[in-house]
């Protein structure tokens, strides 16, 4: 007579894969890939305005670039910060306080009298979109069920850079154009495009504060009850339960023993170094150098671009409007990373990425002369790099587990924003005293070094968060 096995215990993540998407999960996506796309027209919009701050404050490239860099700089310190303060304060909380701080930033970026000003208004904003851009991730990752789970991250990113970053140009020609005609802005017009960013903020803010906890989060606190109100919200398709709902008991102690998201890991200082732990090391250090790598030739081709289409000949209206169509191509490649995350591999996606992007880099510096080939080769070379970008993006919070997603996602996300705030000064001296051709061949070069590193990166497309973090994980590392 053979013994009948006991069903096994559920564990958090097959709750939430069970409950599926509802109208809350796509609420919770809008208000956070919306905060996104602000904080990307504020990391992107010196470019956009590189020439008009140039004029207006009587500086050259490499001081455009330090200006840059001093933002990622920041983006990096207050990635680093959120990300710490989102494991022990909660996803929610510190997403909302990160977008408040970029508003208060920008605001000061409207009013700077000098460069001086405007480069500590840089230091603000980036304090609050470093935070915003690691907490945001973490919190779709842990929200979503895994079928959908690279397709909400991804979105973070095709929304907010994809769109972005055709839509800062647009923006830019916009008001310095039109908006700049009707209120009388003359040579200030470049003030309002800083200041009127930070009008929709105010209202994210605000319907923010209606977004449930994630019940990852809830539970690593031991908050059972709390865990069982946030999934009843998005079960029910609700941001907020009435006084006499009744709360619908998803998960107990038998759930949460089996669950990764309730495990203890030591104290909150051995929790940190855990990233650089036996069993996390390898993934922090390969991932690491891969959005550096990325994020530094991104932010190069941003920088250089305006300037190297002035430099052939273009006006400053023209080589924004001609930087803006090559954009579209962002959208698409985030688009295609966002299709791959269902059925490719992430390690295979970043690989194919960046050889392509290696030869589309090679290729502007050698034959992008003339209208035709500077937006098809530029369309092109935003395509893959955007598509890289954004897996990496939706990559980073699946390889790490509940107690330190938020840390390790923000050390990854924001070394790749260190790259962005240190390849850029560096490229932009290779471009002004040796020409396009070396500069760009040295950011060719680093796409072909993150695709060699894929090889050792650690793979997690189609599993579920608590499988890939729970007590079997562990013990197989």
């Amino acid at each position: 007579m053979t013994s009948q096995q006991p069903p096994p215990t559920e564990t958090l993540g097959d709750v939430v894969d069970r409950i599926g998407v509802t109208r809350t999960h796509y609420v919770a996506l809008v208000l956070v890939v919306l905060g996104g796309l602000f904080e990307v027209f504020e990391q992107l919009i010196l470019s956009s305005l590189g020439p008009a701050l140039q004029e207006a404050f009587g500086i050259d490239a490499a001081r455009i670039s330090i200006l840059s860099s001093i933002t990622l700089l920041a983006v990096v310190a207050g990635g680093i910060i959120g990300g710490v303060l989102g494991d022990r304060l909660g996803r929610r909380s510190v997403l909302s306080v990160s977008l408040a701080i970029y508003c208060i930033g920008t605001v000061i970026s409207a009013f700077s009298p000098t460069y001086e000003v405007l480069a500590l208004s840089r230091v603000v904003t980036g304090l609050g979109v470093g935070g915003e851009i690691a907490i945001g991730l973490t919190y779709l990752s842990e929200l979503a069920p895994t079928r959908v789970r690279g397709v909400f991250v991804s979105l973070f990113n095709t929304v907010s850079a994809g769109v972005g970053t055709f839509l800062v140009f647009a923006y830019t020609l916009l008001v310095l154009g039109p908006v700049a005609i009707a209120v009388g802005a003359g040579p200030d017009a470049w003030r309002w495009a800083f200041g009127l960013l930070g009008v929709p903020v105010v209202l994210i803010v605000f319907f923010r504060r209606y977004l449930p906890e994630t019940p990852a989060h809830l539970l690593k606190r031991g908050d059972i009850a709390g865990t069982n109100r946030a999934l009843t919200r998005l079960a029910r398709g609700r941001l907020r339960l009435r006084p006499d709902d009744e709360v619908t008991p998803f998960v107990d102690e038998r759930t949460a023993s089996a669950s990764e998201s309730a495990q203890t890991h030591g104290t909150a200082r051995e929790e940190l170094a855990s990233i650089l732990g036996p069993a996390l090391r390898r993934r922090t250090l390969v991932m690491s150098l891969s959005t550096f790598l990325a994020w530094g030739v991104q932010f190069s081709v941003i920088i250089i671009m305006p300037i190297l289409l002035v430099q052939r000949g273009y006006s400053i209206t023209g080589s924004l409007t001609l930087t803006m169509v090559q954009n579209v191509g962002a959208l698409v490649g985030a688009c295609a990373a966002t299709f791959a995350s269902y059925s490719v591999a992430r390690r295979r996606v970043v690989a194919v990425g960046a050889l392509a992007g290696a030869a589309s880099v090679a290729a502007f510096a050698l034959f992008a002369h003339g209208d035709w080939l500077v937006l098809v080769i530029g369309f092109v070379l935003q395509v893959f790099c955007l598509m890289v970008n954004t897996t990496l993006w939706l990559w980073a919070p699946e390889l790490y587990p509940t107690n330190v997603r938020a840390f390790g996602t923000s050390l990854v996300v924001n070394i790749g924003f260190l790259g962005g705030a240190l390849v850029p000064v560096a490229s932009t001296v290779v471009f002004d005293r040796l020409g396009a051709v070396p500069a760009f061949a040295v950011l060719a070069g680093m796409y072909v070094v993150m695709a060699v590193l894929m090889a050792l990166a650690t793979e997690t497309r189609g599993v579920s968060l608590e499988r890939l973090h729970g007590k079997s994980a562990a013990a197989a590392a």
